[in-house]
């Protein structure tokens, strides 16, 4: 599915809404749903600078409990109709399995200067692998098929497509100069390790306290979460892989080994692996349970 951005998607509501004072009095979820309705704000993806989608735009009138007033508008009504068959209609073809290769496969033809393609059943521009949910009507754009850079991209093949482009500034943004992310390992490691209270410190623990770990003097002068940047959950598996490949480089003393995951501790309710690529575009994941450090 590709559309193009229509502020007058819905010209009978917007009507209602200025002739009604509506936007204006609107609280709680009315007042974060009319903007997105009426093509104004941002797609739900978030990083990507977009207005929302049109079937976003949809999705959210559909899910908006409306006044009596506007459910006497025969205009207002006819266009609630017409954004159901819509969405009923984005729904049925997403569904289908051959229908996400090809919108898949339409994504990474729009894509230029960048190595494309499909292995392992993943479908992969660059560096990137794009996912699907079970659904179809969401993507993202991740580092293995696990890790999203910019996730909850709607169905919508320009918005995919663009959604490349600043995953991939996102990415190079966030990686860190070697000695510098070891630095910050170092310090998610040992966050890591006495909040576990165990030498087996899980990868998945060290991942989530690296986001910490990673922020800048501005947070660590002054902690608060007014100084705290949000990081892409992607970013510890991108400096990591961006380590391995040059680690025997670094000339560090620190040394870290990432233990494989047994099967049990890879699958489970329980189970808490780290998947680290197993080939260069990212397509083939093998799991990890442990990172132990030494000193070499």
């Amino acid at each position: 599915m590709s559309s193009t951005h229509d502020p007058l998607l819905f010209p009978a509501f917007q009507r209602f809404v200025e002739h009604t004072g509506l936007l204006a009095n609107a609280k709680g979820i009315l007042a974060a749903r009319l903007p997105r309705i009426l093509g104004q704000g941002q797609t739900r993806a978030e990083g990507l600078d977009m207005p929302p989608a049109t079937i976003e735009r949809q999705q959210e009138l559909l899910a908006l409990t409306l006044p009596e007033e506007a459910l006497r508008d025969p205009a207002v009504q006819d266009e609630i109709a017409k954004a159901q068959r819509a969405v009923d209609e984005h729904k049925e073809q997403m569904r289908h399995p051959e229908n996400r290769r090809r919108f898949a496969m339409q994504v990474l033809h729009r894509l230029e200067g960048v190595s494309t393609g499909n292995k392992d059943n993943q479908f992969f521009a660059g560096r990137l692998i794009l996912v699907p949910d079970k659904s179809g009507l969401n993507w993202a754009w991740s580092m293995t098929p696990h890790y999203p850079v910019i996730a909850k991209i709607p169905a919508d093949i320009e918005y995919v497509a663009s959604a490349h482009t600043v995953s991939d500034r996102i990415v190079d943004k966030w990686t860190l100069p070697v000695d510098h992310f070891l630095d910050r390992l170092s310090l998610a490691w040992t966050m890591a390790r006495h909040f576990g209270g165990s030498d087996n410190v899980l990868i998945t623990d060290v991942a989530r306290l690296f986001k910490i770990a990673t922020q800048d003097e501005r947070f660590w002068s002054s902690p608060s979460r007014r100084n705290f940047e949000d990081v892409p959950e992607a970013v510890f598996i991108t400096n990591l892989i961006n380590w391995r490949r040059h680690r025997d480089t670094t000339g560090s003393r620190e040394n870290f080994e990432l233990v494989p995951a047994t099967l049990n501790q890879a699958h489970g309710p329980r189970s808490h692996p780290f998947f680290v690529p197993g080939n260069a575009e990212g397509t083939v994941v093998r799991p990890m349970i442990y990172i132990r450090r030494h000193s070499s």
